[in-house]
């Protein structure tokens, strides 16, 4: 077999195992580790409980229950590349049961997985749940990677909560179109002296993931009160689900002159939200105590004001004229989805659209004066999250998870995310660009079957390197003097 390239690699999402007795593709030269089916004549195993025993679990093995200590549990195999990186993994007993524990070799690098054959049918829906404890590690993310592969799909778990001393993770996720042999992996990575004890892994179908279609209402161009009010019930009228003003709508550009929160402009955003049962923002110039902000509410369908961003990365005429930055980056919940919102300036750093990714958000709101639209495409792409803007002075746009624009006349031909945009509707004569959005899906660009082999898109065990590139990126911004 020939040496495979990267673009293989990708292709082929590495090793897949089909079932026993079925042939293998092993990817260059991957070392397998397995337990002969004499290893389940095994010690017996603690008693689980029922509530934990799934018996539409496809992976057979997957409470670790067959095997002997000190060896693989039946019908799991190790793969590693390079036998030097090997970590260990075997079956021990404790006073939580029978559990698969891996260990690091003693090597910042080391680096390997154990899979379990299954079979995933077409068209079908799929939930992936670990239960698992650890030690000597702190970043679950950066040593530990739970999915489903096949040759053409990928998928798995990306979220994690914790009961105690003991993590669980579960991800939902439709599965391939067609029927497909695959693998269950469970890795350990970059760990030298870390430890992980699985209790138990499943994969089982499941309801399908209901799309979560939204409208988005974004707009372009300068008004009064009167202007926006208007426009506001035109967005209404069509059933926008989110309303977006652009930044400093209300034409009040000198901070000195900023309303008090509560304001006619807030009164507005309220009133029309109440009325036509959308959530809406926008920003203003607003006086908080002696300080002035530039702020985005944002208001629920009710009126409610849910919360407020205010601009954390202030441009330098606002900070002369005296505006002040903000600090932090909510993160709000509603009927709609998870919204965060960045103003204008703060698009030229990208740490502020993967902060809000990683904190959640599904949907950044992006008021502001002008904009570099092309950036939109990799803020979105990156972060794997919508973004919506409204421009004073640029177009309006609306941008999927993938990059795919709303409208686009030529689609990104190395873009392969198929798009999360469900229609649109401009009405030039007002200035109102409706979209509609599927928050359901979040692709990304270099799809590659699914999220385990795509971009990054604020997921965190997609961070590669051995090394967070937080502290590092932290490090260099803090030093002053030259390099």
């Amino acid at each position: 077999m020939r040496r495979l390239t990267r673009r293989d690699f990708l292709k082929t999402s590495t090793a897949v195992a089909v079932g026993t007795g079925s042939p293998r593709f092993d990817g260059a030269g991957a070392r397998h580790w397995g337990s002969p089916a004499s290893d389940a004549a095994s010690l017996s195993p603690a008693p689980f409980a029922a509530t934990e025993i799934r018996s539409g679990n496809l992976i057979a093995n997957g409470h670790f229950l067959n095997g002997s200590v000190g060896s693989l549990p039946v019908g799991w195999t190790l793969v590693v590349g390079n036998p030097a990186l090997k970590p260990s993994f075997n079956l021990v007993a404790s006073e939580r049961g029978r559990a698969l524990m891996a260990e690091g070799n003693g090597r910042g690098q080391c680096y390997g997985y154990v899979r379990y054959p299954v079979r995933l049918m077409g068209g079908k829906t799929y939930r992936m749940q670990v239960k698992f404890h650890f030690a000597g590690f702190e970043d679950v993310n950066r040593h530990l990677v739970h999915g489903v592969f096949t040759r053409k799909f990928n998928n798995g778990i990306f979220q994690y909560t914790r009961e105690g001393k003991t993590a669980l993770g579960e991800g939902r996720f439709a599965g391939p179109a067609q029927d497909e042999e695959g693998e269950v992996r469970l890795y350990f990575r970059y760990s030298a002296r870390g430890k992980v004890w699985w209790e138990w892994v499943s994969l089982e179908e499941c309801q399908p993931i209901r799309p979560r279609p939204v409208k988005v209402a974004v707009s372009w161009g300068k008004g009064d009160l009167d202007h926006w009010s208007r426009w506001l019930d035109a967005a209404g009228r069509r059933g926008a689900d989110i309303a977006l003003m652009p930044e400093l709508f209300n034409g009040v550009t000198d901070p000195m002159k900023a309303e008090r929160e509560g304001g006619a402009s807030w009164r507005l955003m309220a009133d029309k939200a109440r009325q036509w049962k959308m959530h809406v923002s926008g920003t203003t110039y607003v006086r908080r105590g002696e300080l002035v902000l530039n702020s985005a509410p944002l208001f629920d369908r009710t009126g409610k004001l849910l919360g407020v961003y205010d601009k954390n990365m202030v441009y330098e005429p606002e900070l002369d004229l005296g505006a002040s930055p903000g600090e932090g980056f909510p993160v709000f919940e509603t009927d709609a989805g998870r919204i965060g919102t960045i103003i204008c300036y703060d698009s030229w750093f990208p740490e502020t659209v993967r902060m809000l990714a990683l904190k959640g958000a599904e949907l950044i709101l992006f008021p502001n004066e002008g904009y570099y639209m092309e950036l939109m495409h990799a803020r979105s792409a990156d972060n794997g999250v919508f973004i919506a803007a409204s421009s004073g002075d640029n177009p309006a746009g609306v941008w999927d998870s993938g990059g795919n624009q709303a409208g686009e006349a030529r689609p990104d031909p190395t873009c392969y995310a198929p798009s999360a945009i469900l229609g649109f509707r401009k009405d030039e004569a007002r200035r109102l660009f409706l979209v509609a959005i599927d928050l359901s899906k979040r692709t990304s660009p270099a799809w590659w079957g699914g999220p385990m082999r795509s971009a990054p898109g604020g997921r965190r065990c997609r961070e590669t390197s051995m090394d967070p590139l937080e502290g590092r990126i932290g490090q260099e911004a803090a030093r002053w003097f030259g390099v």
